[in-house]
């Protein structure tokens, strides 16, 4: 048996967007049975097979419709001789999962703001990517078991981050100005729902004359970023920064 459930976890670390086919029920003749899994890409890449053939295309079809409405469903598939190939004759019934559909946020910054904002994001739809080139920050006990984290340089996560207008969030929450502008230049150029940094107005000012004066459009983002909440400790403004993600999620701004 192929390890799928490695394989689903490899692709929910790369925050690749698929569809895992399981066979679900089977009638009469066909070439697999119940429990067959096979997981398909946007690319038209598959791993895995639910018999090849017939029910392989049709099963191909039916997930690439799936991942362009981003909506799992069942699918029941004839195999039926219609004088065009042979078939097996009986029928097979297929779950279509889409995963790893939930919005993704790149957080970059495994500080005391990024560990508290990854705390109280805890139950809410978004996955988190923490990103931190500190190896004592990044593997910090206050991070939750369910963020996935990012030990690298900034720019190597940014170049082979899977970036999507509906899907990628992005907060940026280093420990350094110099750094947040860095992260930001190179965030910018791809497509994503939210984008929102850390820092004063002032800050802001001299980060966004540095960067326009590059022919960067910074009209999308947030900074200050957040809700203004009054509050100025790292739970404070992790707050204010969630209750403004989640408003954009959920369509409220």
């Amino acid at each position: 048996m192929w390890d799928w459930i490695g394989k689903l976890d490899e692709l929910r670390r790369q925050d690749q967007l698929a569809v895992l086919v399981t066979v679900t029920k089977t009638t009469g003749s066909t070439p697999r049975k119940q429990g067959a899994k096979m997981i398909v890409l946007p690319d038209g890449c598959f791993y895995g097979t639910v018999g090849g053939g017939v029910p392989e295309y049709h099963a191909l079809e039916e997930a690439r419709d799936c991942l362009e409405t981003a909506h799992s469903r069942f699918a029941e598939i004839p195999l039926q001789q219609n004088g065009e190939f042979p078939a097996c004759g009986g029928t097979m019934e297929m779950y279509m999962e889409v995963i790893n559909s939930n919005p993704s946020l790149y957080l970059f910054g495994a500080g005391h703001v990024g560990q508290s904002l990854c705390q109280v994001l805890e139950g809410t739809p978004f996955v988190i990517h923490l990103v931190d080139d500190r190896e004592e920050w990044i593997n910090a006990s206050g991070v939750p078991s369910g963020v996935i984290r990012h030990h690298c340089r900034w720019s190597d996560f940014i170049e082979n981050a899977n970036w999507c207008d509906k899907r990628s969030y992005v907060t940026i929450v280093t420990y350094n100005g110099t750094v947040d502008q860095q992260v930001l230049e190179e965030v910018v150029p791809h497509p994503t729902r939210y984008i929102g940094m850390i820092g004063s107005k002032t800050k802001w000012g001299r980060v966004e004359k540095n960067l326009t004066d590059k022919g960067l459009d910074l009209s999308d983002v947030r900074c200050p970023v957040g809700h203004d909440n009054g509050g100025n400790s790292p739970r404070e403004i992790a707050i204010s920064i969630a209750s403004q993600l989640l408003s954009v999620y959920n369509g409220r701004e």
